[in-house]
């Protein structure tokens, strides 16, 4: 197949205090231009998030996000030395060299897609016409991630944006496929760093989740 154009979804953020923010595992690599007050602006490239973490703030920093959408391959050093060698007078002039240095195979696409849907890898590969060891090569190739990592990743972010009008956590545990409450609670707090109780008290943990992400 040929590769496919990825999606980009730009984001802007300007820190107005020194209060830390938290970023949720969401699949996907952002390019992110970042300024402190005073100082010349960087780019860097994201890795794939294991779990969650808070980064520092500044009161008066800014950012410039690039969220490129799950399983998109990006040759980073190249994009990163093509930037440093610009002028831009405005961070969305970087689009182009963005996608210059991006592709997205339809096969890991639909590979992603297929294990968010389906509840066991092997009904995600058969529905796809392929073996679980051709799915587990393919994902893990492209992605540097297993079949298994995508699948959790997509259910805890589902169970958590359900989370807030779940009759309770052990329906909200059903619904999403853990064996009980106490399964879900650990998965959570691997991936989120807060047991589901204390995730619906975090208004800005649950705002990252809602953000575009994989799922």
């Amino acid at each position: 197949m040929q590769p496919k154009a990825p999606t980009v979804d730009v984001w802007q953020h300007t820190a107005t205090s020194s209060h830390s923010s938290t970023v949720v595992p969401d699949g996907c690599r952002d390019l992110i231009w970042h300024q402190l007050p005073g100082q010349r602006p960087t780019w860097f490239v994201t890795d794939l998030a294991d779990s969650s973490y808070d980064v520092p703030g500044t009161a008066g920093e800014c950012f410039w996000g690039f969220r490129m959408q799950p399983g998109v391959q990006i040759d980073a050093p190249r994009l990163l030395a093509a930037l440093a060698g610009r002028t831009l007078y405005d961070a969305r002039e970087a689009l182009p060299l963005l996608h210059d240095c991006m592709h997205l195979d339809a096969r890991v696409d639909e590979a992603l897609a297929s294990l968010a849907q389906f509840d066991r890898t092997a009904t995600a590969a058969r529905m796809l016409g392929v073996s679980e060891r051709t799915l587990q090569r393919l994902v893990q190739g492209a992605t540097d991630r297993t079949p298994i990592y995508w699948k959790r990743l997509a259910r805890v972010r589902r169970a958590a944006q359900a989370l807030p009008l779940a009759p309770s956590l052990a329906d909200c545990a059903a619904d999403h496929g853990y064996v009980d409450q106490a399964h879900m609670t650990r998965e959570f707090q691997h991936w989120l760093g807060a047991t589901p109780a204390a995730a619906m008290a975090r208004p800005e943990l649950l705002s990252a989740l809602a953000a575009s992400g994989y799922g």
